[in-house]
């Protein structure tokens, strides 16, 4: 008896097969998708770590083009630190006109300021980036002459020097560079404040407040990528609602016509001792196997989409900030909840065949 109980369990047809297949597609899906959020959350962790034990930036207000702080007040910082002053221009070079940031850095050694760079006091030093974009778009090498608008004003024939010798890993390779008196000298207020206040020590909380400063990192692109990250990791777990409840509605379909097909075979269990029970444990047994079958070959595949994304997404000019880790989370909820929607699906398909041994147009001739 317990061999033809244990064929019929494990017997696959072009349905059960067809059904495993699809559970399989779904479970991809989800563990594939899972995988690349928490590897997009482990990059951008792992950047915000390290603008984290690199410098901190500081402004006042919410957006750092937006933030002005009193050039005056800096004499209340302690220590060294980097001034920096930002805004949105115009450039005209090469028969092009972009859009830009214009910065100037200044230094602060022991209380004392220093402008070295540019030498020159109307020099316009154009960064690797920036030079790169200018030569895409003009297709001939970058002029030594440009016309920059700023604050309203046109300052033209200013003189193109190289990009700077060094420059902070967090600033981008696109920014111009002139001097923080040309700057005061287009706009005593908008251009003489300060945007921005780098510094390799963390500043004291007491000197922040007083400034009415707050560390970039809490309200800039890192914190609200990394909230965003979140929230998608939050919403993921809808994901397996969906992929239970679709997992559970091939179950039911396929079982309910594994049922219906296989009524003269359910019947002759029956004649041979079956009990009811014992007919609807094997077709839950099978629903289950089956289902497990499809999230196992589902989550490998995931887990293979997963690392075939992160692996192509640089030849399409995708950044590549997804650090994949070994998805033990995301395969665990796969398997718990394909096995739920197995087990919770296969009960009606179950309990009809172990009535159906009970009636008797179910015993064979």
């Amino acid at each position: 008896m317990p061999r033809p109980v244990l064929r019929l369990a494990t017997r696959l047809t072009r349905r059960t097969r067809t059904t495993a297949w699809a559970i399989a597609f779904a479970c991809m899906v989800l563990v594939g998708t899972l995988s690349l959020a928490d590897g997009f959350a482990n990059g951008v962790g792992s950047v915000a770590d390290r603008i984290g034990s690199g410098p901190a930036v500081y402004i006042r207000g919410p957006e750092l083009l937006a933030s002005e702080i009193d050039v005056d007040r800096l004499s209340m910082i302690p220590g060294d630190f980097l001034a920096l002053r930002a805004h949105t221009g115009e450039l005209e070079i090469n028969n092009e006109s972009l859009p830009i940031v214009v910065v100037a850095l200044v230094n602060y050694l022991a209380g004392n300021a220093t402008n070295s760079f540019p030498v020159g006091a109307r020099d316009l030093s154009l960064d690797a980036g920036l030079r790169e974009r200018i030569q895409e778009m003009s297709e001939r090498p970058v002029e030594t002459v440009a016309n920059l608008s700023l604050f309203g004003i046109r300052l033209t024939g200013l003189p193109v020097v190289p990009p700077p010798p060094s420059r902070s890993l967090l600033f981008p390779d696109t920014w111009a560079h002139v001097r923080a008196d040309l700057l005061v000298g287009m706009d005593l207020v908008h251009g003489g404040s300060v945007q921005a206040i780098v510094t390799n020590a963390t500043l004291d909380p007491s000197m922040v407040s007083r400034l009415g400063l707050t560390r970039l990192d809490a309200v800039g692109a890192v914190g609200f990528v990394r909230a965003g990250v979140a929230q998608i990791q939050a919403t993921l777990q809808l994901l397996a609602l969906v992929i239970g409840l679709v997992i559970a509605l091939l179950v039911y379909a396929a079982m309910s016509l594994e049922v219906h097909a296989r009524a003269r075979e359910i019947a002759t269990l029956r004649s041979l001792g079956a009990t009811p029970g014992k007919v609807a444990a094997v077709y839950e047994a099978q629903a289950v196997l089956i289902s497990l079958a499809g999230a196992v070959l589902g989550a490998a595949l995931g887990i293979v989409v997963a690392h075939a994304v992160v692996s192509f997404a640089p030849l399409f000019g995708f950044p590549n900030l997804v650090i994949l880790t070994p998805p033990l989370g995301a395969v665990g909820l796969t398997l718990i909840v394909t096995l739920a929607a197995a087990v919770l699906a296969g009960l009606v398909p179950s309990r009809r065949a172990a009535v159906l041994v009970r009636s008797k147009g179910a015993v064979p001739s």
